[in-house]
């Protein structure tokens, strides 16, 4: 008897299957929950790959919680009568266009080949287990990078029988330090390596790739690509054109197209906060009535965050209408920033960190987050795992995203994955990152405790 080398991939289609076999002659809207009840997944890995089918508009949402099969689903069905459909704007389009509608943002990125199926093949790359893995982070400068580590160890535990060494470098953010352990993780004999690239507008980074590459030695990117993908087999990341423009999107949308936004992005050069907050300008050029008033980076700190809002509050002498933050991480010192002044809070974005819920739900600020999944890290090892057994792994592996908000906070284009009262984890720290998944650490029985546990 053949082996089935792709019991997962197989699985996976009948899923896809049954999901689409699911829905009536009409296209009547079902509930995600009865979908995912009755194909007896769980919650975690129902939402995901109803979230992948949105994504690649086999899906659409009709109202929060309904599903109907989507624009893409229709042209497999109606091809063979109709090879003339139009590619409706967005996955969540309605059935009959509305002229007056703005296109909700498209949950791809195309900075780096986002073609649907764009596959490598690895068979070169095979090897007999157990393998050795090396990472070289960019660093550990804030708890999402630390929550990405920490996916990647879970990762590694649950695959243990096939991974007998598994070694990390934190850079600190150091072009010449990681290339310096990029080579040493090498010569100490690795079978594949792992990188999320430190800021390098020098491009001493790809270069390095490039050279161990050439070896034969397959390399994959997660969250952070160097300057040149030649060398790159995969990148697994998330959307962050998405984490950008949904977050702009929705407040615009909230500002009702008018008013004044202060912009705070993360870290100045770094590949998600770029394409982040080119999207989100390009976003709001729609709106020639949103004025953005002031930029700035802060390292995706608290503290610069806070810094931040502070120095604009005295500059402008009153506070905007509207703060898009790319990610909660500076989120929590901007409204901080606000409550320090006594001033009320205006409508944020920006998800990622517990203590942004906690923070925002307590303070009863409007806002949004589209959360930038740190469970990538564990996505990683798998795809690791996949070039080592030689199996095609795609080009671009997309992690999902979760758009988190409180009840009442939906726009017409926005709306929520997740309410964040149910979303919140008032049990973990504050430093917890939600998008971890499964590798989240344990509640600690002093539920006031300030930091998760570390590796």
């Amino acid at each position: 008897m053949t082996e089935d080398r792709y019991p997962t991939q197989r699985s996976n289609l009948a899923r896809l299957a049954a999901i689409l076999g699911g829905f009536d002659w009409r296209n009547s809207p079902r509930r995600s929950r009865d979908i995912i009840l009755a194909l007896g997944l769980s919650r975690t890995t129902g939402f995901a790959l109803l979230r992948a089918m949105v994504t690649a508009e086999l899906l659409e949402r009709t109202d929060h919680g309904l599903l109907r099969l989507g624009p893409a689903a229709r042209r497999l069905m109606f091809a063979p009568v109709d090879g003339h459909h139009a590619r409706p704007a967005s996955g969540r389009a309605s059935a009959a266009p509305v002229a007056s509608a703005r296109p909700a943002v498209q949950r791809s990125d195309d900075a780096w080949n986002a073609a649907v199926v764009n596959l490598v093949d690895t068979g070169r790359y095979r090897r007999e287990g157990p393998v050795s893995i090396g990472f070289a982070n960019a660093s550990l400068s804030n708890p999402w990078r630390q929550a990405l580590l920490d996916s990647m160890h879970y990762a590694v535990r649950l695959h243990r029988h096939r991974i007998g060494r598994f070694t990390t470098r934190n850079a600190d953010d150091d072009v010449g330090l990681q290339c310096d352990q990029i080579d040493e993780m090498v010569d100490g004999g690795l079978d594949l390596l792992i990188v999320s690239a430190a800021q390098d507008r020098s491009g001493r980074i790809a270069r390095c790739l490039a050279l161990h590459g050439r070896t034969g030695l397959p390399v994959v990117a997660v969250d952070r690509r160097p300057s040149d993908v030649a060398s790159m087999v995969s990148f697994v990341t998330a959307s962050d054109a998405t984490v950008g423009a949904e977050a702009a999107l929705w407040l615009a949308e909230r500002l009702k197209g008018q008013g004044r936004i202060w912009m705070l992005s993360g870290v100045g050069g770094a590949s998600p906060a770029i394409r982040r907050r080119q999207s989100a300008c390009e976003l709001l050029g729609d709106f020639p009535d949103i004025v953005v008033e002031a930029a700035c980076e802060t390292g995706w700190t608290e503290a610069g965050g806070r810094e931040a809002v502070l120095q604009l509050l005295d500059e402008h002498g009153q506070s905007p209408d509207g703060v898009w933050c790319d990610s909660g991480l500076q989120g929590v010192g901007s409204i901080q920033a606000f409550l320090d002044r006594g001033l009320p809070v205006p409508e944020h974005t920006g998800g990622d960190l517990n203590k942004m819920y906690k923070l925002a739900i307590r303070q009863s600020v409007p806002f949004v987050a589209v959360d930038y999944p740190a469970a990538m890290g564990a996505r990683s090892i798998e795809t690791a795992l996949a070039v080592l057994d030689g199996m095609p792994v795609a080009r671009r592996v997309e992690t999902p995203l979760t758009t988190v908000m409180p009840r009442g906070c939906e726009t017409r284009s926005v709306k929520a994955d997740e309410w964040a009262e149910l979303h919140v984890r008032w049990d973990l720290p504050d430093d917890a990152v939600l998008s971890q998944g499964p590798s989240l650490p344990m509640p600690s029985r002093d539920s006031s405790a300030g930091v998760a546990d570390g590796r």
